[in-house]
């Protein structure tokens, strides 16, 4: 339903990497539990930002693009050894063309 909006505002979308699951609903319960809309909101520009950064015009190139970010780790698994999201940078975008 996010996306659906954002798509009808012309706004970019929004997707939640395995990896980020838990940040999400951790925002989510801040704001439900707590009322506490800071965290989801930061949650979710984070991921948007994130979301725009990924081309998606190539299915082989985005998955190396997730996989490079970390964005397909286990979010348990990724908690104990420290692993986070990555945002895409432009080095890290160049040196992936560089290898495709």
């Amino acid at each position: 339903m996010i996306n659906a909006e954002l798509v009808a505002e012309n706004e970019g979308r929004i997707i939640i990497p395995t990896v980020y699951r838990t940040n999400y609903l951790m925002a989510l319960k801040a704001l439900s539990h707590n009322q506490q809309p800071q965290a989801l909101i930061r949650t979710l520009d984070f991921a948007q930002r994130y979301t725009a950064k990924v081309d998606w015009s190539d299915k082989n190139f985005a998955q190396k693009i997730l996989q490079a970010t970390n964005a397909f780790a286990h979010p348990t698994e990724a908690d104990m050894q420290g692993i986070r999201l990555v945002m895409p940078d432009d080095t890290l975008l160049a040196d992936l063309k560089m290898g495709y």
